[in-house]
């Protein structure tokens, strides 16, 4: 926990802001997971995204960004792939970086029924990669509103 703590003071300031605005998304939308529907989820989505907007960009790389989101949902108790997308989808988006959302399942004989989400931006996996993930039927991809 320590080494965390020092890791996190060693972040430059427009880091911290970011990473503490992933932690606090991720742990809205974990606990939204089980409280509210798909549907409703997505508009709040959608409600936050323009609200970040409107708030200062942040210029660090397209990959700083998704490896600070990464390390906020090990921090989040009970991440899922999901939560972590949704709260990916707004944080890129609002720094203008037009993502996709998408939303895959299968069902195999060892462990039946699975679902997984992921995060795309010009075809590129931003968040949710796994090795077996064509592995996975693709429901029709969510969009952001394009800004």
């Amino acid at each position: 926990m320590r080494n965390s703590f020092l890791s996190f003071l060693r972040l430059t300031r427009a880091e911290k802001v970011f990473f503490c605005h992933a932690l606090l998304l991720l742990t809205r939308y974990r606990i939204r997971l089980q409280t509210t529907s798909l549907e409703k989820l997505i508009e709040l989505v959608r409600q936050e995204t323009q609200c970040y907007r409107q708030q200062k960009k942040t210029d660090l790389a397209l990959h700083r960004l998704s490896r600070l989101i990464q390390i906020a949902a090990k921090l989040v108790p009970f991440s899922t792939c999901l939560s972590n997308a949704l709260a990916g989808q707004v944080l890129f988006t609002a720094n203008n970086h037009p993502t996709t959302l998408h939303i895959g399942v299968r069902n195999t004989p060892e462990k039946g029924f699975e679902a997984h989400a992921w995060l795309t931006l010009d075809g590129a996996i931003l968040l949710g990669h796994l090795p077996d993930l064509r592995s996975y039927k693709e429901l029709p991809s969510i969009q952001k509103d394009r800004p």
